[in-house]
């Protein structure tokens, strides 16, 4: 009778250990899922919000030229490198989310063109301009960072972005900010 209790009680603890490791995992991927909610915008790094950086000429990774920044069609600008699993799951989203807000997306890698196609290229959707001089002349960071830049090319948004969420939020802060600019003018 004893014996038969002892095991009852140890199967029913055992039982609890694995729906308690269980309920640990599922809590830990809703944390991963929800994920923090903005993207991570700091003063001091990248380009100054309200600066219009100068423009720059480029040719993206199939030999086409382009130019980061400058007046013209509000461009969004996400700094990768290649390899950086982060900047991997973010990537795709980058042409979905240009053309849904009218923005001209552009991945801009930290390596050189060659590196650049080699981890990039299999991102038809997405135009990659390659070169280290583009990290430095926007004070980028780390990657992934997203810049949004208005028909001037003035800086409207910045930051670290992890997920598709942050991704949005920073165009419509972006967004949110060009148009109260453009109150204030009027």
């Amino acid at each position: 009778m004893w014996a038969a209790s002892y095991v009852v009680l140890w199967v029913i603890v055992i039982a609890l250990c694995v729906i308690v490791v269980a309920l640990a995992r599922q809590i830990g991927t809703l944390h991963l899922r929800l994920g923090p909610r903005g993207a991570l915008e700091l003063d001091e790094e990248g380009p100054p919000l309200g600066d219009a950086p100068p423009p720059r000429d480029a040719r993206d990774l199939e030999g086409n030229p382009v130019t980061v920044g400058g007046p013209g069609r509000p461009q969004l600008l996400l700094f990768v490198s290649p390899g950086c699993m982060v900047c991997g799951q973010v990537l795709p989203s980058l042409p979905v989310l240009a053309r849904t807000h009218g923005l001209e997306a552009l991945a801009i890698s930290e390596e050189d063109a060659i590196e650049s196609r080699r981890e990039l290229g299999r991102y038809r959707d997405v135009r990659v301009v390659s070169g280290h001089e583009h990290f430095s002349a926007y004070a980028v960071p780390g990657t992934p960072y997203a810049v949004v830049l208005d028909g001037l090319g003035v800086v409207r948004g910045k930051g670290t972005v992890n997920n598709l969420e942050q991704f949005e939020g920073l165009i419509a802060t972006a967004q949110r900010r060009e148009r109260q600019d453009a109150a204030v003018s009027a």
